[in-house]
Formats: C-alpha cells, sequence, structure tokens
C-alpha cells in the first residue's frame, strides 16, 4: 500500500494532538512541514515524529498523547515561551535532576500555575537551560503546598 499520500494526514493528526495537549496553534509551531510521521507497525496509528533524524516525540498509548524527547521539549518551550508547561528547579536539585532522581516539591522554585497531574512537563535550571522533561504526578498548586513526595516523574533527562 502506498502511504505516501496519507502522511500529511498523519502529521495533521500528530499537529491536532499537541494542540489539544498544549493549547491552540502549538501543532503548527512544534511539528514543522518538513517533520516525517513514523507509524505503528502493530496498529497503523502515528508512533514517531522526526524532524531530519532528531526524535521530536512519541504518540504513547494508551492515552494517544505526545511524550516529547528533548529536543520536542526544546521546541515547545520556544513556541509557548513562559506559558510553556515548565518547572524551575532550585540550584541545588540540577545534579539530582541531572542523575535522573524525581523531583520532590523541595526542588521546585516555580512551576506554571496551568500544570495539572499527568501533564508532560519541561524541567529547567534557574538559567533556563532545559535539564529533562517528565510527568506531572500532581497540580501546580499542590506542588508548592506540599513538603515531601514525588511531584514529576522523569522521563528524559539530558546528557552530561
Amino acid at each position: 500500500m502506498d502511504t505516501s499520500k496519507h502522511l500529511p494526514n498523519l502529521l495533521k493528526i500528530v499537529r491536532d494532538i499537541a494542540d489539544f495537549q498544549f493549547g491552540r496553534g502549538v501543532g503548527g509551531k512544534l511539528f514543522p512541514d518538513e517533520c516525517r510521521v513514523e507509524v505503528s507497525k502493530r496498529t497503523g496509528r502515528p508512533r514517531y515524529v522526526y524532524l531530519g533524524e532528531e526524535l521530536l516525540a512519541t504518540i504513547r498509548y494508551p492515552d494517544n498523547l505526545i511524550a516529547l524527547s528533548l529536543e520536542g521539549a526544546r521546541r515547545l518551550r520556544s513556541a509557548l515561551g513562559e506559558d510553556a508547561p515548565r518547572i524551575v528547579v532550585k540550584k541545588e536539585a540540577v545534579d539530582k535532576v541531572l542523575n535522573g532522581f524525581n523531583l520532590a516539591p523541595r526542588d521546585v522554585s516555580f512551576c506554571n500555575p496551568s500544570i495539572r497531574p499527568g501533564d508532560e512537563v519541561v524541567i529547567e535550571d534557574e538559567d533556563g537551560r532545559i535539564l529533562a522533561v517528565g510527568r506531572a504526578v500532581v497540580s501546580a498548586q499542590t506542588m508548592m503546598e506540599l513538603s515531601r513526595g514525588t511531584v514529576v516523574k522523569l522521563r528524559k533527562v539530558l546528557k552530561t
């Protein structure tokens, strides 16, 4: 079967998911026309999104939402600016993040107030350097109120 005529539709699907997950208009900024979408052999649905040889995102199942790579997180941060779903960690927590440890409330100096449990989040240091991507376990308000526990589960961490 010739899939070349279906590729624009796959990119549109991925962009629509990004618009739903991150806000209207983000899909086009996050995934330009040059992106290549790989399809799952098992399900026939979009699975990976590449820009050149760089993986930007994976469509995770069963919820069909986007899990960003570090490059995808950079593009999202660039597209949304200060409105990105981001968490800034304290200087003393940077090494902990770079070693792959999940975030505790005491590690967070700022988080975007719109973060909800399950959201894809970008983790930065206080200088704006992207350190990791992960999934929020609790809302932004709860993150700032808790004194212990895990508030973000890390998935991809910057290699140093």
